[in-house]
């Protein structure tokens, strides 16, 4: 297939996909309409009728596979993108992505590494190595990645974010202190970092500056359990009876209407926010 006509089929899939999306505009149909995936993994399988080798039509039905759940599926395309385009960093990031959710770390980090390698100015794949190891509980590996990450681009939020939490997690909450101070030098905030300090000085038993980030925290995130319940804690230490009771109460609200809600602090809380 010339390269011209596989332009036009690729092209000829995104304005079905506009096509599809105005009709279900029209007709009020669900926004999560399988419809548009259809078509494209349709397009892209034809695509590889006449180039088995194609780069976007492998990457892109890998990426379809994964979020149906077929991975053994998703691996195969994922690992004929990086055999037959070995130069293509993203190709290796897909790869090593994929073994993350599958559970196979050894190459997560053969093609996360690899990635960072061949796009050597990108912070995604080595800070992505980081969280990965951060929740497999691998600290100093993920503390190495996000420092090389920073060497990359040193105004990284999710880096800076992945350092704090893994200093955090090491009990380290001096060096969680010095990160976040660095972060503010540039200007730079995530999400929940409020709560993050209030429990840093809570740990440190700095009631004062706790309870000064804790209400922050609970200004800007009052639907939100934690809070309340270390606000709650804090109020109890300083023998505020009343308040206490009443963030403790509005925390066992919150978790009987939502059985996700957690009152205690995890990773999970500040990775899965939208980094700001």
């Amino acid at each position: 297939m010339s390269r011209n006509l596989k332009s036009i089929i690729v092209l000829l899939a995104l304005l079905m996909v506009m096509h599809s999306k105005n009709l279900n505009a029209q007709q009020n149909l669900p926004k999560d309409s399988p419809d548009d995936l259809v078509i494209i993994q349709n397009i892209y399988e034809e695509v590889l009728e006449n180039d088995s080798t194609n780069y976007d039509a492998l990457t892109n039905l890998g990426v379809i596979y994964q979020q149906k759940g077929y991975l053994k599926i998703s691996l195969k395309y994922f690992e004929n993108a990086v055999k037959f385009h070995p130069q293509r960093a993203r190709a290796y990031h897909n790869l090593g992505i994929l073994n993350s959710i599958i559970g196979n770390l050894d190459e997560v980090v053969v093609n996360l590494n690899k990635a960072a390698e061949l796009d050597s100015k990108s912070p995604n794949s080595i800070r992505q190595l980081g969280i990965i190891y951060l929740q497999n509980e691998m600290f100093k590996e993920a503390i190495k990645c996000f420092n090389s990450a920073l060497m990359r681009d040193n105004k990284d939020t999710e880096s800076y974010l992945g350092k704090s939490l893994a200093y955090w997690l090491l009990k380290d909450y001096d060096n969680v202190l010095s990160v976040i101070g660095e972060m503010q030098s540039f200007g730079l905030l995530f999400n929940r970092m409020e709560l993050l300090l209030a429990d840093v000085y809570f740990k440190k038993k700095d009631y004062e500056n706790a309870m000064k980030y804790a209400k922050l925290d609970e200004e800007k995130n009052s639907s939100q359990a934690e809070g309340h319940y270390l606000l709650g804690v804090l109020y109890e230490i300083s023998g505020e009876k009343e308040k206490a009771e009443f963030e403790f109460e509005e925390a066992n609200s919150i978790t009987q209407q939502n059985p996700q809600a957690s009152l205690e602090l995890s990773i999970n809380i500040f990775f899965n926010a939208e980094i700001k």
